[in-house]
């Protein structure tokens, strides 16, 4: 049986993008269509400015809390789009906020996302499935589930909510229920209230028929108080309908068989080869000293929960350990500080590229003998599958999608190595064990191999997502 199935949130590649969340929104239904379900997308018509042309036909409109959006309809990769055009909410210069904080009416912009969207797939004939992402859209569940006039068009729909990042929730003043014209018998321990704040997540949460996370690790992780943000003791009451799957990744755009970005393109046949040809080219734009050693690359944000701390407080015993660094990423200022303090130190042995710039990741992809992704938390991570598809072994923390995708040198199928704790030492001590191997090619082109035969593909995420949409409606 064909599913009908509408994916509610607030970015979505093409259309919007301020991180991850877009390019599952993005990648996810195509997946899910390729499979012979209907699936619809509904965002946001984020724009800048009212004269910027949004993509598709006007088809209708919709009306909730006394506003309008115009109903724009697009198709992409076998999703229908649909795009809920309401200027006063989402004509601005970014999505959620600007250097100074967050837009202050961004409770009223979601709640009436949530409600336009439900009534936009109402409008058009209705879903078995509503699967809403994220604290923008997890009014939608709560809305299903207490409010009459939302069941009444979506008459058989389950929900599902997917949590990316636990830590961002949407949490605000009481004042907002009458705002965004919510009952005030919502405000309550068991559906929004939130130590007397009000929290659209947990409204999600407690009203959704399932609850994914984006990696099986994560959701273990999530029930207890180190990764829980405050909320582990409401996703106890759910655990029986929590459940994690792992993301997929782009395999089009990530592909060193077809790389436009690197040297030389190659395969797991053409491996020692090709990476021999994009570990000379990134040398050479790295500017890195001459010689042959070996190359740990690292593209991240610089934070403290991308472990770029720890990078930097090892920094001076990983290139005794004879390795070269190269870094690109931007972040906090004290990390950028710090490791431009340390290319000034190692000339030749330490680069950063403090910005934005893709060619040059897809390059440390490639060319990087070692990847590092040192997190303290990670929901899912697509750095590690990205450097395992281009035969870069990864250097991860045992933590959320990591620990699910990434396995210890050593043990059968082993892909990179598990930092033993989160440390300098530990870090240090997981190149170690890497430098090993590093020194016997024929070794290291086997485990190479196997990263690049993983299937991290989202058609594998699609099919468990369609099973579980299928346990909800049997």
């Amino acid at each position: 049986m064909k599913l009908r199935i509408a994916h509610l949130a607030s970015e979505a590649v093409p259309f919007s993008k301020t991180g991850g969340l877009a390019d599952v929104v993005g990648a996810l239904p195509q997946a899910l269509a390729a499979l012979g379900n209907t699936v619809t997308v509904v965002v946001p018509a984020h724009r800048t400015t009212v004269k910027e042309e949004l993509p598709g036909k006007a088809t209708g409109e919709v009306w909730a809390m006394g506003m309008r959006a115009e109903l724009r309809e697009t198709h992409h990769k076998g999703a229908t789009v649909v795009l809920l055009d309401c200027p006063q909410l989402f004509v601005r210069p970014a999505l959620y906020s600007l250097p100074e904080g967050d837009f202050p009416d961004n409770p009223i912009r979601y709640a009436f996302f949530a409600r336009a969207a439900l009534y936009a797939v109402a409008a058009r004939g209705g879903a078995d499935v509503i699967h809403a992402h994220d604290w923008q859209a997890a009014l939608a569940p709560l809305l299903l589930a207490r409010f009459p006039e939302h069941r009444a068009g979506l008459p058989g729909a389950v929900s599902v909510l997917t949590i990316h990042n636990l830590a961002y929730q949407g949490v605000f003043p009481p004042w907002v229920l009458e705002a965004c014209q919510l009952p005030r018998d919502l405000f309550t321990l068991d559906t929004l209230e939130f130590y007397g704040q009000v929290n659209f997540l947990k409204g999600g949460l407690v009203s959704a028929d399932a609850i994914t996370t984006v990696s099986p690790t994560y959701a273990r992780e999530i029930l207890t108080p180190q990764f829980g943000c405050r909320l582990e003791g409401v996703l106890a009451t759910r655990s029986d309908r929590l459940f994690g799957i792992l993301n997929g990744l782009d395999l089009e755009s990530w592909n060193p068989a077809t790389d436009r970005y690197i040297p030389a393109p190659y395969t797991a046949a053409t491996v020692r080869e090709g990476k021999t040809a994009a570990h000379e080219a990134l040398a050479a734009e790295a500017e890195l000293a001459p010689g042959s050693r070996p190359l740990l690359g690292m593209v991240s944000r610089l934070a403290e929960q991308k472990g770029a701390d720890l990078l930097a407080a090892a920094l001076e015993e990983i290139v005794a350990l004879g390795f070269d660094v190269v870094v690109l990423g931007t972040g906090e200022r004290r990390y950028e500080e710090t490791l431009q303090a340390a290319q000034l130190s190692h000339p030749g042995r330490v680069r950063v590229f403090a910005r934005f710039d893709e060619g040059l990741a897809h390059r440390i992809y490639a060319g990087s003998d070692l990847f590092l992704m040192p997190s303290r938390w990670e929901p899912c991570g697509l750095g590690q599958m990205i450097a395992m598809r281009y035969g870069t072994l990864p250097v991860v923390t045992r933590t959320g999608g990591l620990a699910d995708t990434v396995v210890e040198v050593g043990e059968p199928s082993g892909t990179g190595f598990l930092l033993s704790e989160l440390s300098p030492q530990a870090l240090v001590a997981a190149l170690t064990r890497a430098r090993e191997l590093l020194q016997n090619p024929a070794r290291l082109d086997a485990v190479r191999r196997e990263g690049m035969g993983r299937d991290f593909s989202w058609d594998r995420s699609a099919r468990a997502y369609e099973e579980l949409y299928r346990s909800l409606l049997a």
